[in-house]
């Protein structure tokens, strides 16, 4: 699956930031390497930003879907937080590690080789090297 950024909107103030942030430039495609939709929050993508290719989640207003191709290795998982559903849609593999995204984000060694070897393959299914 691959987005277009056509627009940076805060997430917090739902402004216009203008065509470029540290994490994203206005016209640039992103190949979206995980999926979250909470009933709270909305949809919101995880994708390597411009800031130092680092993988994050942004929210999806302001862009544009340019390929709708599903990778193979995803999953769908849903998790009630209270009042809260989540749905999110991402690489078996990383489901099977409660607290991926957070362990992603402290450089735990292992995480961080899962992630770039099923990043590496969805970027190749995607036709993007």
């Amino acid at each position: 699956m691959r987005i277009k950024c056509n627009r940076i909107i805060s997430s917090a103030t739902k402004e216009d930031l203008g065509g470029v942030s540290p994490w994203l430039k206005r016209g640039n495609e992103y190949t979206v390497l995980a999926i979250d939709w909470s009933s709270k929050f909305g949809m919101q993508v995880f994708i390597q930003t411009e800031h130092y290719n680092e993988p994050h989640f942004v929210d999806l207003e302001g862009f544009e879907i340019t390929s709708q191709k599903i990778p193979s290795s995803w999953i769908t998982t849903t998790k009630q937080f209270g009042d809260q559903l989540l749905v999110t849609m991402l690489p078996k593999s990383w489901s099977t590690h409660d607290g991926f995204f957070e362990e992603l984000d402290d450089e735990r060694p292992e995480i961080v080789a899962l992630f770039n070897k099923e990043a590496e393959l969805i970027y190749h299914e995607e036709g993007v090297e």
